[in-house]
This record gives C-alpha cells, sequence and structure tokens, in this order.
C-alpha cells in the first residue's frame, strides 16, 4: 500500500515494489516496466464494490461502500451495505437507492425495496457489528461489476489469515482500489483485522473483506481504531446477512422501501432524526398534576425523551490522557420542542436585603442582620445577592446554541396600591414606576444578560412584592405580546424560572393577602393557557411560611416547587435544577466498565463528561432518566491513540470542557478519587431528600392557607 494516503497496492504489487528497491540500475527500468504492467492490469480488474446514494436529501447517504451477491434462488443478485449507512425512515420517503462506480460515476443498478429485513446499526444498544447490514433487491441485473461469493463459516478459524478488503478510494481516478491485513481476533459477533499499513479509510464502511487466496467473501468492514503502530478494523462476519439473505421478504419480491417510512396517526409521513446525530426517542407517559396542566387541560400527555450525544463523533479518535469528552443534550419535552426560552424571574423587594446567611460575594465575611432598615453588614451576601449568583450559575450551564434567555425584575415599584373592594387607595411613598420591569429581553448574547443581572445588583433592593406582575411580565417577553422587548419563537419550549423570598404583597394593599395571592394564581393560569411552564423557588423562612402563590403557580403550569429554607443554600440547590425534565444521565464505557470521572448535566438538558478510555476501540454509552422514569440510551465507539491532536470545538462545548476539567484538577487535589466521588453523590442525595421534605412540609402549609384565604370558593381563571 502506498503511504501517500489512500492509494492501496495489492500484495503481489508491494512484493515487487520491495523487489525493485533491491535492484541495480541497471535492472531498474525493466523492474519499473513491470510494476507499471501489473499496476495497470490491477486497476483493469472489474470492480465488486460501488458507492449507494439515496437521491433525495431526505435520506442522507452515509458515504459508505456496497458490494454486490447473487441470490440463492438463482433469480437475480442483491446490493449490500451497511444498516448505518442510511436512516431507514428517510430511505422509506424517498423510495429509491442508486448505486454507481465510485470514481466514473457510471450507474451500477437501482433499488426500490429490501430484500430481506434491516439490520441494526451497530451504534444500537445490544447490537453487534454482525447485525449491521441492509440487503437491497435490485431492479435490473448490475452493470459493470463482479459478484462475491460468500463463505459463512466459522469465523474463528481466520484468526491468522491474510485478508483483502475492497473499497473505493477518496481521491486516485479509480473505482476500486484494496488493502491487505491480518485477521487477529474472531468470533460469531465481530473480527479483527491488523491493517498492513495506515490508510485513508473515508467511504469503506460497508466495504467486503475477502480471503486470501481464493477470494470468497469472509465479511464486511464496519469500524477502525489505532493500535501502536497500525490499525485495527472492526469487521462484521457475514453468518447473519447470509441467513438474512436466504429469508427473503414477501415470498422473495422484497419489501418497497416506502414501506419503512414513518407515519403520523392521521397517516401523513414523519420526517425522522438521522441516526448519525446518535439520537434515541422513547415514548412514554407522564401524568401531570391538577388541571391547568401545561398545554391544555388533559390528564395524561406523551413525552418523549431525545438523546444526542453531540462530541465526539462515532469512531473518533481521541488523545487527552484525562479521558474522552462526551457532550451532546437530552430532553424529556411534550412534544417536538428542541428550543429553550428561559425568562429569569427576580424578587428585588425590600426584604431581599437580608442576609442570606452564606458568603456570596467571596469576601470571606459572611454577612449578618443588624437591623430592620440595615439587614445586612454585608451586601454582597443578602438574598438578592444570592438570586443574582443562582441566575448566573444557571446562565453558565446553558447552550447559547440553541436557548435564549431573559430577565424580569418584579418589586412593587413605588405604585398605588389598589383597594379591591373599591374606596380609599392606599398610596405607597415614592413616585409611581412599574412593578415588574423586563431587564433584558429573550437572547442568545449571554454577555448581555450578565451586564442585566450587574445592573440589578448595583441598584439593589426597594419595595412590596408584586410577583403577579412578575410572572406576566415574564410571559409578556416570552409570547411576544404588547410592552415585552423579545422576538417570540413559536417552535420553543417557554420556561420561567421563578425566584421569591416571600408572599405577595401587591397589587392590593399588603395586608390583603388573599386579594395579592388571586392576583398570582390568575396570571399562573394565564401562563398555563400560553403553554409557558413555571419553576418557582421560593428562598427562606417567611417564604415557606406562606407558600402558597409560589406553590399553585409551579402546580398549575405543570413545573415544579422547589423550597430553599437556608437563602444561602440556594446555589447548591441550582445545581439540580432540570427544565428539559431529566432526573439523571450516566457515561460508562462499557469496553472498561469505567463511569465518567467527571459529568456535568446543564439545566436545559445539555450534558458533558469526561470518560476514561484505553488505547484502541471504547463503546461509551450514554443513558438518561427521565422525570417521569422512563428511560433511554446511546452510544459511540471512540478510539484512543496517545499524542492525537484534539478537535476543534464550538465555543459552548469549550467553557463545558474547561469546567469539567478544573472540577478533575479539585477532586484529584483533593486526595482519593472515589472516596471524593462518593461524598459528592451522599451529598447531594441528601440535598435532594432535605429539600423533598421541605416541599412536603410547604404543600400542606400551602394547603392550610388555601383554606384560610378560601381560594377555591372563588374563580381563579378569570383573563
Amino acid at each position: 500500500m502506498s503511504r501517500r494516503g489512500s492509494v492501496a497496492t495489492p500484495q503481489p504489487f508491494r512484493t515487487l515494489a520491495r523487489m525493485l528497491r533491491r535492484l541495480p540500475p541497471s535492472g531498474l527500468l525493466l523492474g519499473t516496466a513491470l510494476l507499471l504492467a501489473l499496476g495497470t492490469a490491477t486497476r483493469a480488474e472489474v470492480p465488486a464494490v460501488a458507492r449507494p446514494r439515496a437521491p433525495s436529501a431526505a435520506a442522507p447517504n452515509g458515504g459508505g461502500t456496497a458490494f454486490f451477491l447473487a441470490r440463492p434462488d438463482g433469480q437475480g443478485a442483491v446490493a449490500v451495505t451497511t444498516a448505518h449507512a442510511f436512516d431507514l425512515g428517510a430511505l422509506g420517503q424517498t423510495g429509491e437507492v442508486v448505486f454507481e462506480l465510485g470514481h466514473t460515476g457510471t450507474r451500477v443498478s437501482v433499488s426500490s425495496r429490501l430484500h430481506a429485513a434491516p439490520g441494526r446499526p451497530f451504534s444500537e444498544p445490544d447490537a453487534q457489528l454482525a447485525d449491521d447490514f441492509l440487503i437491497f433487491g435490485l431492479e435490473l441485473p448490475p452493470q459493470g461489476v463482479s459478484l462475491l461469493q460468500p463463505d459463512p463459516g466459522d469465523p474463528t478459524g481466520l484468526v491468522g489469515e491474510r485478508v483483502r478488503i475492497l473499497g473505493v478510494p477518496p481521491s486516485p481516478p479509480h473505482d476500486q482500489d484494496d488493502l491487505y491485513g491480518t485477521v487477529r481476533e474472531a468470533n460469531d459477533g465481530r473480527i479483527e483485522v491488523e491493517l498492513d499499513v495506515p490508510a485513508d479509510l473515508r467511504g469503506w464502511g460497508g466495504a467486503p473483506v475477502l480471503r486470501t487466496p481464493g477470494g470468497a467473501l469472509v465479511g464486511m468492514l464496519q469500524a477502525m481504531w489505532p493500535e501502536d503502530d497500525h490499525l485495527r478494523l472492526g469487521v462484521a462476519p457475514i453468518g447473519k446477512l447470509a441467513a438474512a439473505l436466504a429469508a427473503p421478504l414477501d415470498g422473495g419480491l422484497g419489501r418497497p422501501l416506502a414501506s419503512f417510512a414513518p407515519a403520523t396517526e392521521d397517516g401523513a409521513e414523519e420526517e425522522k432524526p438521522a441516526l448519525a446525530d446518535q439520537l434515541a426517542v422513547a415514548p412514554a407517559a407522564r401524568e401531570l398534576p391538577g388541571e391547568g396542566a401545561l398545554l391544555g387541560r388533559a390528564g395524561v400527555l406523551s413525552t418523549q425523551i431525545h438523546l444526542q450525544i453531540e462530541q465526539p463523533l462515532d469512531g473518533a479518535v481521541v488523545g487527552d490522557s484525562q479521558g474522552a469528552f462526551v457532550a451532546g443534550r437530552a430532553l424529556a419535552l411534550l412534544g417536538e420542542f428542541r428550543r429553550f426560552d428561559v425568562v429569569l424571574v427576580l424578587d428585588t423587594s425590600g426584604s431581599t436585603m437580608a442576609a442570606s446567611g452564606a458568603d456570596i460575594n467571596g469576601n470571606g465575611v459572611v454577612g449578618r442582620n443588624r437591623f430592620r432598615l440595615f439587614p445586612s453588614d454585608d451586601p454582597g451576601d443578602s438574598v438578592l445577592a444570592a438570586e443574582i449568583a443562582a441566575a448566573r450559575q444557571i446562565l453558565e450551564g446553558l447552550d447559547a446554541r440553541n436557548t435564549r434567555v431573559g430577565v424580569v425584575t418584579f418589586a412593587g415599584r413605588s405604585e398605588d396600591f389598589r383597594n379591591p373592594s373599591g374606596g380609599t387607595v392606599i398610596r405607597i411613598g415614592g413616585s409611581a414606576g412599574p412593578p415588574a420591569i423586563t431587564e433584558e429581553g429573550l437572547t442568545s448574547d449571554f454577555e448581555r444578560v450578565e451586564r442585566a443581572l450587574r445592573h440589578v445588583l448595583e441598584r439593589g433592593p426597594a419595595d412590596n412584592t408584586n410577583m403577579g406582575a412578575g410572572l406576566r411580565q415574564a410571559i409578556r417577553e416570552l409570547k411576544g405580546y404588547r410592552g415585552g422587548l423579545s422576538t417570540p419563537d413559536p417552535e420553543s419550549e417557554k420556561v420561567v424560572l421563578f425566584f421569591t423570598d416571600g408572599a405577595p404583597t401587591a397589587p392590593y394593599d399588603p395586608a390583603d393577602l388573599r386579594s395579592n395571592t388571586l392576583s398570582v394564581l390568575r396570571a399562573a393560569d394565564a401562563a398555563s393557557r400560553a403553554g409557558v411552564r413555571v419553576h418557582s423557588f421560593a428562598i427562606g423562612p417567611d417564604a415557606l411560611k406562606r407558600p402558597v402563590a409560589a406553590v399553585e403557580m409551579a402546580y398549575r403550569t405543570g413545573g415544579y416547587f422547589t423550597p430553599v429554607r437556608q437563602p444561602g443554600d440556594l446555589s447548591e440547590v441550582i445545581d439540580n435544577v432540570s427544565f428539559a425534565n431529566i432526573e439523571s444521565i450516566d457515561v460508562v464505557n462499557l469496553t472498561t466498565g469505567e463511569a465518567a470521572s467527571e459529568l456535568r448535566i446543564q439545566a436545559d438538558g445539555s450534558y458533558g463528561a469526561l470518560v476514561p478510555v484505553r488505547t484502541g476501540l471504547n463503546r461509551v454509552r450514554v443513558r438518561v432518566r427521565a422525570s417521569d422514569g422512563s428511560e433511554a440510551s446511546a452510544e459511540v465507539s471512540v478510539g484512543y491513540a496517545e499524542g492525537v491532536k484534539p478537535t476543534r470545538l464550538p465555543r459552548e462545548l469549550v467553557a463545558l470542557r474547561n469546567r469539567l476539567l478544573e472540577e478533575r484538577l479539585i477532586t484529584l487535589k483533593r486526595g482519593n478519587v472515589d472516596t471524593e466521588r462518593q461524598v459528592t453523590e451522599r451529598t447531594r442525595k441528601e440535598l435532594l431528600l432535605d429539600i423533598q421534605r421541605e416541599r412536603s412540609a410547604a404543600q400542606e402549609a400551602a394547603a392550610k392557607q388555601r383554606k384560610e384565604l378560601e381560594l377555591e370558593a372563588e374563580p381563579i381563571e378569570a383573563p
């Protein structure tokens, strides 16, 4: 094989080349002539491979290789390629595959049906290399190619034997080239071949592997990984393929590709995500709490888990000693949303001047409450500062490529408070101002959001707590209603993260808790009708004494209510927030059995992990569990070779990887990694248990408060 890249040299050709190097100058001319003659004869060989191509972009071609076999019944021939070369559902929409010679583009044949039941991509859970195949019935006898003869015998007998691999080179002007190697391991599920010399194998997936001498077909090329100075190839034995070939669909007629196109309940065609995205979809049922649930008043709504592995690409080779960086996204959503619009709603009422009980600003001093007018001796440690810190923490964990963020603040803004029974208007001093402000409209420029948060902190707390106004302003931004600053996105999942440290004291008389609470509940009902989900955080003991407004706004919109008894714990609690409805993700190297050394799950479902890998091929599995208990998983194959240059990552993933590396360094500095991981996991579980206990207590308090305020006795869905 030539080392110039992708030109593959047959064994006799390479042997002669070695002989030429030993010839004296007088024999070089004759030897060169023999070399060129042999090369011409090799290139003149009738090819046995072609490129499969789907005429429509709806069925992306995997860029692989196909070969041809005679049907066992003597009724023509079939074409074979890998199952991972096409998305079968999208291929059904196209309805046709064309087979062309790799260089000249000459049409070999065409297919509109599968001859036998399709195999499965080896990246699917519990699949093997031997499962990865598609067998196409041909409309016309293949022209300009030779048919191969399968040998489906016991693959274990191949160990130590030489094999020849046929493929289409990426650049030289040939329809076929070949490579040679030696079988090192073999069983019914896979054959491992050590290639003689490195080669450019782009587009060789599905290439036939032939016994040499003899030329019998023994396998199909599926994967590769570096090992020492060689390439090790993953080859599928053809036993399962031969069995499928002998059991054709529909009595030998084959089944039309169109019959594999997915359809919706009304028969309309439905686009399915490409296999190359490593997208796993697991349907489930999720019962939403109470009436007024998100997307209407249905009792049970369908949800799907969408799991994507973005990095590394399947078959990629990494060289980082810290492990393979695995990143992607996991969503468990109602409907087909892929983007998020998130509004952070912050309570800036006067009570948020109180000390949080933690060193939020990191100056080494924990602020303490002094007296009512000046609650904290360190304003940087206030409840408002804790809210801002939590908002920043969320922001750092979001992916700007698929999430927009806005900021709304609410207080009471020194306005006139209305008496719901009429009569006296209660004036609270100062000039009138809006009870809720959009500090920053929805944007994917997170620097703008950070500036808005900094401005809120610098301005500081003031006035009362108009929770209803804050929620309505968030709805206005998410839906693009008049008075908002944001451009609406009808295709986004709309989320509010609502922070408050108290009970509503506006827009009515601060002492009229019932009327002020009803104002919040009406806003929550409006959010439900608009398809906005609210996740609320009740911060501090005062908020948990009278939690009905915070509990109800989450309950009525299908969101989550989270109690935070100690305001200083907000930053720890926020790490467990997921508006992607994901409960847990685990990332494991199935080849070694090792779990990820570091793992981060972001609020929008994006995740990142550092996974230990060994030299050679590693199968990495990502498994996700949704909040409703449903699960899905996806796998990717990763090669490891020391010194391989890192792949360029998107900016958002660079930041995530750097955070993982920082956490890894901190863990290593602390000593025992396993012990540290166990302590972290135990602490996280204890925190979740505390939250659950506080949530139960808050729900009991909310139920009691409902009765005291007679909230059930009055309609709450007025616009």
